[in-house]
C-alpha cells in the first residue's frame, strides 16, 4: 500500500521500499544458505552474500516498477525474479531448479537464460501471489 505523501513514486515510499527488505533478506538469505550447506554446499561468505544479496535485489527491483505503474503487481515479482534468475544463470552463479541438463538436449532452441527466466519468474510469481497476496 502507498504511504502518505505522494504514492508509490514519492521519495518517502521509495526509501521505505528500498529499506524494508534489508532485514528479511538477511534472515531468509541466511536460511537459504544454511539449507544449501545442509545439502552439501560449502559454507562460505560468498554463499551467504549471494543468497542475501539476490533476495534484496529481487525486492529492490520492484520499487521502480511500482513507481512507474503506480501500483504493486504480481508481474513485478515475475519480472524481478525472472531477470535475476536469467542473469544469475548466465553468470554461472545459479543453477536452474527443477530442470536437468537433458532438457536442453530435448529443446535446443531454449537457452539456459530463457529457461531460468521462466523458472525463477514462475517461482517469484507463485510466491508473490500466494504469500504476498498480490494480483496482476
Amino acid at each position: 500500500a502507498a504511504m502518505a505523501g505522494g504514492g508509490l513514486a514519492s521519495p518517502s515510499y521509495q526509501k521505505h521500499c528500498l529499506m524494508s527488505p534489508m532485514v528479511p533478506s538477511l534472515l531468509w538469505g541466511s536460511g537459504f544458505a544454511a539449507l544449501s550447506v545442509m545439502q552439501g554446499a560449502r559454507a562460505t561468505p560468498q554463499l551467504f552474500a549471494t543468497n542475501c544479496g539476490l533476495l534484496y535485489i529481487y525486492h529492490a527491483l520492484q520499487c521502480p516498477m511500482e513507481a512507474l505503474h503506480g501500483r504493486q503487481s504480481l508481474l513485478h515479482n515475475v519480472v524481478a525474479g525472472g531477470t535475476l534468475g536469467a542473469f544469475g544463470v548466465q553468470a554461472g552463479r545459479l543453477g536452474i531448479p527443477f530442470l536437468d541438463s537433458s532438457f536442453f538436449w530435448r529443446y535446443p532452441s531454449i537457452s539456459p537464460a530463457m529457461a531460468a527466466f521462466a523458472v525463477y519468474g514462475g517461482l517469484a510469481g507463485v510466491l508473490g501471489g500466494v504469500l504476498g497476496g498480490k494480483s496482476l
